[in-house]
């Protein structure tokens, strides 16, 4: 089924959208440069977390698991889905929560803060990616 302006609609639509996303669209200036961007702010944000374990004399083990969920991004990114974004998007609120407690926790604690800051940093530009990506997707399209 097609409306007007000719784009697919009803249950053909999403089939078509992960065929396109399959043959992979190429970047523009803009999410080029977000792309970099998360992968920096994701690397440095998984370097505070093994950093804030370490402090307290934690286990190879408990870093492994607080970083498991962080570590999914690398699936989804080089996927380039979306749909997959947008769950490390909603993973990245539960961390969010963690770092703000732990920035009133330990005050005046720099590692703390950074975290803090990277969380926000990361969760700005995935979501401004997915944002940007998602029209050049739709522009490939058309």
């Amino acid at each position: 089924m097609r409306w007007d302006d000719g784009l697919r609609s009803g249950p053909c639509a999403p089939r078509a959208c992960n065929e396109l996303m399959k043959e992979f669209v190429q970047r523009g200036a803009l999410t080029g440069s977000m792309w970099w961007m998360m992968w920096a702010t994701w690397l440095a944000f998984l370097g505070q977390q093994a950093a804030d374990v370490e402090r307290f004399s934690g286990t190879l083990a408990l870093v492994g698991l607080r970083c498991l969920p962080l570590m999914l991004f690398i699936w989804f990114a080089v996927r380039d889905s979306l749909r997959l974004l947008i769950w490390h998007e909603l993973v990245l609120l539960f961390y969010f929560i963690s770092a703000v407690e732990a920035a009133f926790a330990y005050q005046a604690d720099v590692l703390s803060m950074a975290g803090l800051g990277l969380v926000v940093v990361q969760f700005t530009v995935c979501m401004l990616y997915i944002r940007y990506r998602g029209r050049e997707v739709r522009a490939a399209t058309t």
